[in-house]
């Protein structure tokens, strides 16, 4: 179907409200939705990143005190009760333990009457005996104790890991402070914002860490409803009265798996949503912006698809004509058979005569005909042209049908300098030379002599007439793989790119009319697709054609089915 300028037009704008009505609804459409349902999105991504928070400071802590725990045992259970009441000796342990984690306040060996047998510190705690401790206690019950933040002997707020060891019929405890800022930095890590903290409570709900807005240690912090139970993640709002607004504030609270406390971290919710309006406000931006883009993708899109649309078209007429000049090939084709068949008719006759002709010759004797050698000569060339007509007229019937080519040795310099040597007279009378360059080593290759002759001769003479008079005709011949390479230049006029790219579509030709078929080079086109070889050509105008020609080693095998059709073929016609 063929189309005018105003159907292109009309099917323009019906893409284009396509285009727009596909783009632009969805975009509308998620645009709103995202403006209508933004809070409750936000409220989950700030739930999910303070769960994370959450999760990530609760692994600090219990990776933290398992280490230090570990640290304690390590230290009770490979040292003997002599080293480690050496005071010297337990002051380098301790020392060597700070270097790799600077964790410990002090380091004590407590006997089992509640006596510091050695004690390596800033405190004076060598005499202080914790046998009325309700840790000392529980210890000597449980083995190992990690107790809630207390005063003790210091006066100031404090936890210790205490270990029990019995060895050799010896019971000693190893008791270490733990440094509550160290404590103290790990929960202040990666606070997203001002009114953001973490801090640990104990089951009681009193403070074992600093908090920034809800007091300090051993005071008392209330969790609603809190289930002090559970070991998941609990959500819940808490209400900041020291804040003159009164900011509402999203915590989470978690138990740690090695410590009997909690994990609050808080996080200013009306902080984190602060920023709700202004992602709308990019919202309705990329809206107008996006709508942009995709009103302008659309006339840009729908103008290159009309565009190509009118190549397509184009392109189809360009197949339509081809198709023609196709179907006037194969009539070309049918009406070659009949020609070759009547010509072949008086061919043989003439072939008859010439051979008849020469019968005669051999009854009489040379010396009584004075033209004897002539006319013998005569017949024999009569004969030789009778071969090559036929030869032609074959290749018509070829050129209308695919015939399987011949698979014979050829020694392609020598069939070459024959094809030269047919058209040397022709060249000599337009004064014109033909240079022939021969690679010695190319190979022998198997393919149909004529064919490729006719091919040969096609070229040449196409160079010839593109010459016209006084010029030079070049021939190369070098070795293209296992076949062979033929280059055949002249120095004439030279083609466009325009004609170069048509030479070899049937009927089209750029000599005179009556003076040329178009055929020559799509019968050497044609006839090379059958020998499995190609044909190319470059061309400059001013400066001459070079014509390539590569031929395999041998052509290509047809099956033997394709072979069968092809001889019934040539059978019918």
């Amino acid at each position: 179907m063929t189309h005018t300028a105003s159907s292109y037009r009309h099917i323009y704008w019906r893409v284009l409200v396509t285009f727009l009505l596909l783009s632009l609804t969805p975009l509308i459409l998620l645009s709103l939705f995202s403006l209508w349902h933004i809070d409750a999105m936000y409220s989950e991504k700030i739930s999910a990143s303070l769960e994370a928070v959450t999760s990530s400071k609760r692994r600090a802590l219990d990776t933290f005190f398992s280490e230090r725990i570990a640290q304690i045992k390590f230290m009770a259970f490979t040292h003997s009760y002599a080293e480690l009441t050496d005071e010297s000796r337990l002051s380098m342990l301790f020392s060597v333990m700070q270097q790799s984690s600077a964790s410990f306040v002090d380091m004590g060996i407590i006997d089992m009457d509640g006596h510091h047998v050695a004690y390596v510190g800033p405190f004076d705690l060598k005499s202080a005996n914790y046998a009325n401790a309700d840790w000392f206690a529980e210890v000597k019950r449980r083995g190992v104790v990690v107790t809630d933040v207390f005063l003790g002997f210091r006066k100031t707020p404090h936890f210790i890991i205490a270990v029990l060891r019995h060895t050799a019929g010896k019971s000693f405890i190893l008791r270490a402070t733990i440094d509550m800022e160290v404590l103290q930095h790990l929960l202040e890590r990666e606070y997203s914002g001002p009114h953001s903290e973490a801090f640990l409570i104990n089951r009681q709900g009193v403070l074992q860490t600093d908090s920034r807005f809800h007091g300090k240690m051993m005071e008392s912090f209330t969790l609603p409803a809190f289930p002090h139970a559970s070991q998941n993640l609990v959500l819940f709002p808490v209400e900041d009265s020291k804040d003159a607004e009164t900011s509402w504030l999203q915590a989470a609270a978690m138990s740690l798996e090695k410590m009997p406390w909690y994990l609050v971290v808080i996080d200013d919710a009306n902080e984190s949503l602060s920023s709700l309006h202004k992602l709308q406000t990019w919202i309705m931006l990329f809206l107008v912006v996006g709508s942009l883009f995709i009103v302008l993708g659309a006339f840009v899109s729908t103008r290159r698809l009309i565009g190509f649309l009118q190549a397509s078209d184009a392109e189809k007429k360009q197949i339509d004509a081809r198709m023609l000049q196709s179907s006037k090939m194969a009539a070309l084709g049918k009406m070659a058979a009949g020609v070759a068949h009547e010509v072949n008719n008086p061919l043989m006759l003439i072939q008859e005569n010439a051979g008849w002709i020469k019968d005669l010759l051999d009854e009489e004797s040379p010396e009584s005909i004075k033209n004897y050698n002539e006319i013998l000569t005569s017949c024999n060339k009569i004969e030789d042209h009778v071969k090559r007509a036929k030869g032609i007229t074959q290749r018509m019937l070829g050129f209308g049908r695919r015939m399987n080519p011949g698979r014979t040795e050829i020694l392609i310099n020598s069939l070459i300098g024959d094809a030269c040597e047919m058209l040397r007279g022709e060249a000599t009378g337009r004064n014109i030379k033909i240079s022939c360059d021969f690679d010695t080593k190319i190979p022998v290759i198997y393919s149909d002599p004529a064919q490729v002759e006719q091919i040969l001769i096609n070229i040449i003479d196409n160079a010839l007439d593109a010459i016209g008079r006084n010029g030079t005709v070049s021939v190369v011949t070098k070795r293209e793989g296992e076949g062979v390479c033929i280059e055949i230049s002249d120095d004439g006029a030279g083609m466009d790119e325009a004609t170069r790219q048509r030479i070899f579509d049937p009927f089209f030709t750029t000599k005179k009319v009556g003076e040329g078929t178009g055929l020559g080079l799509a019968i050497c086109f044609s006839i090379l697709e059958k020998l499995g070889g190609h044909i190319s050509c470059t061309s400059v105008p001013g400066h001459g054609t070079t014509f390539t020609v590569i031929l395999p080693h041998e052509p290509p095998v047809v099956s033997i089915d394709s072979d069968y059709a092809m001889k019934a073929e040539q059978t019918e016609g």
